[in-house]
């Protein structure tokens, strides 16, 4: 049972369920808000077949809240979100006639400014951030080792805690660059080396501190370590990459994507 209505700003005609009467939605072709009237409710179809989902947030609390529902699938998404970090649903005109296409999976360059990182680059970035590591500990290592004897590493040695000490404090360089790096370039040593950016899903800008960081980063770690659970999300983690946009499983809890900006 669908009420039939017709959008002020671009003409387009859509439908709605019959009990969103009196509700407020955005039209998915130009983004206007317009509320479903209180009308007979028609079982033509429209031409084009587009739904909506209204909402019952009054006029005070649209201009306020931040997130309206997706017209596609109905999840609540940002405002001025470009398409649907849930359903792929492409929502700028302008990204549409990008791309040729309403979902956002359908294409490798996702209609925005730079195509998706390939695997290769994905790889190489994983691999120059582990590289990286690496030699920001070689010192404290060639320290500790330095400070051993005949029998092995010594413990007790002055040489071998001052290894200790400088592997410390190569962690926490290291961790400071590439929270740096995450903060203001969204990118991490290895994505700044092989050229590729972390973007936000929804907005296609580069992603903030709190996604960079925080959802990727941390909230993916502390999932990792915990017991019997950590490995298998970690193996999903890295399977979930295969797919279509190349998204591994963090990309897609923090509504992330990497892209290929060389």
């Amino acid at each position: 049972m669908t009420i039939q209505v017709t959008c002020e700003t671009c003409g387009k005609v859509l439908k709605a369920l019959d009990d969103h009467a009196g509700k407020k939605a955005k039209c998915p072709d130009c983004g206007n808000i317009l509320v479903v009237p209180a009308q007979e409710i028609l079982d033509a179809e429209v031409d084009d077949g587009y739904h909506f989902s209204a909402t019952s947030s009054g006029v005070e609390e649209e201009a306020t809240n931040d997130r309206l529902p997706c017209p596609a699938c109905g999840e609540e998404i940002k405002k001025d979100a470009k398409k649907c970090r849930f359903c792929g649903e492409v929502l700028d005109p302008t990204l549409k006639r990008k791309s040729g296409s309403s979902r956002a999976g359908s294409s490798r360059h996702r209609g925005g400014s730079a195509p998706t990182a390939d695997l290769g680059k994905r790889f190489l970035g994983s691999l120059a951030d582990g590289f990286v590591g690496f030699v920001f500990l070689i010192p404290g290592f060639g320290l500790i080792i330095a400070g051993g004897g005949e029998e092995g590493i010594d413990q007790e040695s002055p040489v071998a805690i001052a290894g200790v000490l400088l592997c410390m404090v190569g962690l926490l360089a290291l961790f400071g660059l590439q929270l740096y790096l995450l903060a203001t370039r969204s990118q991490s040593i290895g994505k700044y080396l092989v050229k590729t950016k972390i973007y936000d899903y929804e907005t296609d800008e580069p992603a903030g501190f709190v996604k960079c960081f925080l959802l990727r980063v941390m909230v993916n770690g502390l999932i990792g370590a915990v017991p019997c659970i950590g490995p298998i999300y970690n193996l999903a983690d890295i399977l979930f990459i295969f797919g279509e946009e190349h998204r591994c499983l963090h990309d897609q809890s923090a509504g992330t994507y990497v892209v290929d900006i060389s």
